[in-house]
């Protein structure tokens, strides 16, 4: 290992030692980027599905992402939009059967509301599943707890 590999090694920084492999003038960090060789994110994050970079190429490859990707949604065929939360929450409040009404309630109101915002906009809004799974185990919850109050009352009146 020669002398001056050696002290370049030492430097350290980036992707590449400092005045090392890039293109003369380039700053010390790698090829052109700062010293450490990140870049900072673009403001606003990732941007709108389907925005960004243009797709470029020739005919074969422009006829490849129209048929991957959805014109309305800009998302790949075939994926579905993110659950909303009213869906979620339908979701949860339905399973927690132990606490009773106090989730029944909620959950069938969640499910019916999350159900509407999916039916309002189904490109953007997802979750009608889990809002209709909401209604259901909300339902049955409050159907479980007032059967279990029916006997309950009607074993003390008996008892």
């Amino acid at each position: 290992m020669s002398f001056e590999l050696e002290s370049r090694q030492a430097q350290g920084g980036g992707w590449g030692p400092p005045g090392g492999y890039g293109p003369p003038g380039a700053p010390p960090g790698g090829y052109g980027g700062p010293p450490g060789g990140f870049q900072p994110a673009p403001p606003g994050g990732h941007g709108p599905p389907g925005g960004g970079k243009p797709i470029t190429g020739g005919k074969q490859t422009m006829a490849l992402h129209a048929m991957t990707i959805d014109p309305t949604t800009g998302m790949p065929k075939g994926e579905k939009p993110p659950a909303s939360p009213a869906a979620v929450v339908a979701l949860v409040c339905g399973l927690l059967l132990c606490l009773g009404p106090l989730t029944g309630i909620p959950a069938i109101i969640a499910g019916f509301v999350a159900r509407g915002a999916a039916k309002k906009d189904p490109a953007n809004v997802g979750g009608g599943g889990l809002a209709i799974a909401g209604i259901i185990l909300g339902v049955l919850n409050l159907l479980g707890w007032a059967a279990y109050f029916f006997i309950v009352v009607l074993a003390a009146l008996l008892g």
